[in-house]
């Protein structure tokens, strides 16, 4: 699957959304269930989708069928996006529903947790510090490579995770922070980052993780943009710690990000409460994404960090 693939898939997802957000479920089963032959790679969550909205128009039986044709071509689904989405509550008590759910659990089982090599981008001289970064909801880590490649010009080494969790074949996000922490750990393994300042970086839900193991590891900085962060998600056992041995956070936030904003304005107010350091970039306008300016703001922004840790060593 190519990025040009990827592009396409994301184009045909948001205007499934939006069918979805007005009422137009018919339509948009049909525009999910018309894209798959262009886009065989995203097959189970275009049947998802489709499946999705077949229940919300009242015909649960169509979209059972949908996701068992999806089965038997080779999708597979996260138990929890079959058992716990109420968009597919009607589908529960038909035949073969069980099935579906216990062949998928066994493929997903099966195909989740396996750990991939991170993507790691050197600079040409001496690395000031790591930057690892952690891919949104529904990427990879290439995606988080080229979003923070700016750091690699600046003098950093940048460290790319991929997520070992996974929804559907294609879709890898960060659900379980234990987990996730893991995973960051098995990358910087294969890595020597010996005496260098670690920066932990993410977008979404990535941004999430990379803050939870910036708070609870090494890492002497996190710098994220539209972060899903959980209001009440950080404790004082968690957050003490991390103040005391003087950890820092940036947060990038667009003013019009609809998906976070509310919930990550309202976790960087408790995060300051516990008394971190935590500065708020909002940028007029930006949506869920990174600012278009990003590769111009990251080298001044990654430059604190490192210069901070080499007042610490002089010092």
């Amino acid at each position: 699957m190519t990025g040009d693939d990827r592009a396409r898939y994301r184009a045909v997802e948001e205007q499934v959304f939006a069918h979805h957000r007005a009422g137009r479920y018919v339509e948009g089963a049909e525009l999910a269930r018309a894209a798959v032959p262009g886009l065989a790679g995203w097959r189970a969550d275009l049947a998802h989708a489709a499946a999705c909205l077949l229940a919300l128009a009242g015909r649960p039986a169509e979209a059972l069928a949908e996701l068992t044709a999806a089965l038997d071509a080779g999708a597979w689904w996260d138990r929890r996006l079959l058992v716990a989405d109420d968009d597919l509550a009607g589908l529960r008590t038909l035949d073969g529903f069980d099935r579906l759910v216990e062949v998928s659990h066994r493929r997903a089982s099966a195909a989740t947790g396996r750990p991939v090599p991170p993507v790691v981008r050197r600079p040409a001289g001496t690395p000031v510090g790591v930057l690892v970064a952690l891919h949104g909801a529904g990427e990879e880590a290439a995606d988080a490579a080229r979003c923070w490649a700016a750091a690699v010009d600046a003098g950093w080494l940048l460290v790319a995770v991929t997520s070992t969790q996974r929804s559907t074949p294609t879709y890898r996000s960060w659900p379980d922070q234990r987990t996730g922490v893991r995973d960051i750990a098995a990358a910087l393994d294969s890595v020597d980052v010996s005496g260098l300042p670690l920066v932990a970086a993410g977008f979404s839900a990535g941004g999430r993780q990379a803050v939870h193991w910036a708070l609870t590891g090494p890492a002497v900085a996190f710098l994220v943009v539209g972060p899903a962060l959980r209001p009440g998600q950080f404790g004082a056992d968690v957050t003490g710690p991390a103040v005391r041995r003087g950890l820092t956070g940036r947060v990038l936030l667009g003013d019009a990000d609809d998906e976070v904003r509310d919930d990550a304005l309202t976790s960087v107010v408790e995060l300051r409460a516990a008394g971190l350091d935590c500065a708020l970039d909002r940028v007029p306008g930006l949506g869920h994404a990174f600012p278009t300016d990003f590769a111009d703001r990251l080298p001044a922004l990654l430059a604190r960090y490192a210069s901070r840790q080499a007042d610490r060593r002089a010092g």
